[in-house]
């Protein structure tokens, strides 16, 4: 039974040739969906423009920061560990989860990530989306939701 199964993630933090954050975990949640068990959550800092981008769009005034949370491929597992790649990472269209928000620093921004990570990784949060009330009341009421559940509303 894959709920039994071992529950872990790992964090793979880059810089791009311009120097710019981003970091990334791919969590394995076997107990979060029976049909897809690996996550990857995606942290960009918005305060640097990327050079040839066009400018960012910007949902909440003085965002320093965004994170988007994927559930994978099943078919197209990555390896515990593995150096990550986007080739490497085939998402599930649309993201379960995104929002915009203001940190301190990339270290804040990064801190709050680890500590949803460390909370999926401990089973108290789930990164599945009919737990979206969860996430956007208790983990980002200071955040602007990328990723909206009003499709009736």
């Amino acid at each position: 039974m894959r709920d039994n199964a071992k529950t872990f993630a790992w964090k793979q933090t880059t810089s791009d040739a311009s120097g710019i954050f981003n970091a990334a975990w791919i969590i394995e949640a076997p107990f979060a969906h029976p049909f897809w068990h690996q996550y990857a959550l995606f942290l960009y800092d918005l305060t640097t423009p990327r050079p040839g981008d066009p400018p960012l769009n910007l949902h909440l005034p003085g965002a320093t920061h965004e994170m988007l949370l994927y559930a994978l491929d099943p078919d197209h597992p990555i390896e515990r560990d593995a150096h990550l790649t986007p080739e490497k990472i085939r998402r599930l269209e649309p993201a379960n989860y995104g929002y915009q928000f203001k940190a301190d620093s990339d270290d804040v921004a990064e801190a709050r990530m680890q500590a949803i990570v460390d909370g999926i990784v401990a089973r108290e949060i789930n990164p599945d989306t009919d737990w979206r009330g969860s996430w956007d009341n208790a983990l980002f009421p200071d955040a602007y939701a990328l990723v909206r559940s009003d499709f009736w509303g």
